[in-house]
């Protein structure tokens, strides 16, 4: 295994990369179609919309579908009782939040008229991800990729024809079939329907049931607080400002979004290989290694994304949209330290230790929501635009406290061995570069690329090793 563990996260990287890529780049390019045809308040409006239905996933399913991929991958416990608890967890959770649906259009003004489609959205991706994530845990790497391909091409060629004549109510629709569609595909080629059964069902494990529901009902918490640190801001700037700010604060958010799409293809390889890692000396030495380069990776993407977002946007988006792109070098620092803080996260899987993930996540979003609240309203006095801008520092600053946080609390799990100097110089570098450019400060054009050329030579040599690492095991 000490042989080909690199080579087979590199290879199941590459399966997530041809499929997962290569649909996201498509949506991201859709993005001048969306903005072409809605206004900057309907386009608000389609990204609240969908930021709290991805808040009521995990509530509704109670996170459960983290759990299926978590003990899917272990050898030895029952299929049948991993997918119908997800399941059967995902059906009882989506009745309860049915029937308290009707107050919600009371507590979010712009869910008036957009309750079902909302619900609809959450079962259909509820369900989908349960088939893909089962699927996965099987062994069909290769079909989740291509399902996440058809997924997206479906997904666009329902946007072309709905988008243009139902707006807002279209968009929601293409997702919904599209999801259904894929989710359904996915259990029948995966033949998923030989491991349904009841909880009645005397083969059903409940001891395994509840170990699930134990290891998921804390990554509720943690996911609503993440939701909370990642998207709180949208509707603390609808509150604050309003929803044409919101508008331009969710396209700018599209470009950072570049680096979650690459790192997801890594994710789904690395929760993998990490939890079939079963040496305690080679966890360390596993975790060591992928984390160096995976963190010099996450600074140099950072710093080239933060180099052209200027550039990017002239044709990315809307004229109305193109003054967005000053929000884009610090809401690029804040994903790349909320990248950090997710590969940290696979320490607390590995372990079990879901409780710690929630914890660091809560007092993340504590401090998110403490100072949108403070900020947005704040900076907003000047203009909406500043307003919106206090909502992207608020975003770094709890993500780099989450990193912090991380990275020393994970040291009690597993001794992950840090390059100090390396990622103190890189971080320093990024944000210098990103602070340069949100003022395009004197000579900012020449200096920009210099700050860049300083962090890929800080990091390229950590690369390097990696590399030359999986070439000779290969």
């Amino acid at each position: 295994m000490a042989q080909n563990r690199y080579t087979k996260l590199l290879s199941n990287t590459l399966v997530f990369a041809i499929g997962t890529f290569s649909s996201k780049v498509l949506v991201f390019l859709m993005l001048r179609f969306y903005t072409g045809i809605l206004s900057t308040d309907e386009y608000g409006i389609v990204d609240a919309l969908i930021n709290v239905g991805q808040l009521m996933i995990p509530i509704a399913s109670v996170g459960i579908n983290n759990a299926v991929i978590r003990f899917g991958l272990e050898n030895e416990t029952d299929k049948r009782t991993v997918f119908s608890s997800g399941l059967f967890t995902i059906l009882t959770g989506f009745l309860c939040l049915a029937v308290i649906s009707p107050v919600l259009p009371h507590l979010m003004d712009f869910m008036s008229g957009y309750t079902i489609a909302v619900l609809m959205f959450v079962l259909a991706s509820s369900l989908r991800t349960l088939c893909i994530q089962f699927a996965l845990s099987l062994g069909y790497s290769k079909m989740y990729a291509a399902n996440g391909i058809a997924n997206t091409f479906l997904n666009i060629i329902l946007n072309i024809l709905l988008l243009p004549r139902m707006r807002v109510m279209g968009y929601l629709l293409a997702n919904i079939i599209s999801d259904l569609v894929m989710g359904l595909i996915c259990f029948l080629l995966a033949r998923e329907y030989r491991y349904l059964e009841t909880p009645l069902d005397r083969r059903y494990d409940k001891p395994l049931a509840r170990r699930m529901r134990k290891y998921a009902l804390p990554l509720v918490p943690q996911t609503v607080c993440q939701w909370i640190i990642n998207m709180s801001d949208r509707y603390m700037i609808i509150f604050f400002v309003n929803t044409s700010a919101n508008g331009l604060y969710a396209a700018a958010n599209k470009i950072p979004n570049i680096l979650l799409i690459v790192a997801n293809l890594f994710a789904d390889a690395w929760q993998i290989s990490a939890v079939k890692e079963s040496d305690p000396k080679e966890q360390v030495d596993f975790f060591s290694k992928v984390l160096g380069a995976y963190s010099s990776i996450a600074f140099i993407g950072s710093s080239g994304l933060i180099m052209i977002s200027k550039f990017v946007m002239t044709f990315m988006v809307a004229d109305a949209f193109f003054i967005s792109w000053r929000f884009i070098p610090i809401l690029t620092l804040a994903t790349t330290f909320g990248l950090l803080s997710t590969f940290l996260a696979s320490v607390y899987m590995l372990r079990l230790r879901s409780k710690n993930s929630m914890m660091t996540t809560v007092i993340c979003a504590l401090i998110n929501i403490s100072l949108n609240a403070t900020l947005i309203p704040l900076l907003g006095r000047i203009s909406p635009f500043y307003g919106a801008l206090g909502a992207g520092i608020a975003t770094f600053i709890s993500y780099f406290i989450l990193f912090l946080i991380r990275a020393f609390d994970t040291q009690r799990y597993l001794k992950i061995r840090w390059n100090i100097g390396k990622t103190i110089l890189s971080i320093v570098l990024l944000f210098a570069q990103a602070l340069y450019m949100s003022l395009e400060a004197p000579m900012w054009m020449a200096v920009v690329p210099v700050l860049f050329l300083l962090l890929l030579g800080v990091n390229a040599r950590e690369i390097m090793l990696s590399v030359n690492k999986v070439l000779r095991r290969g």
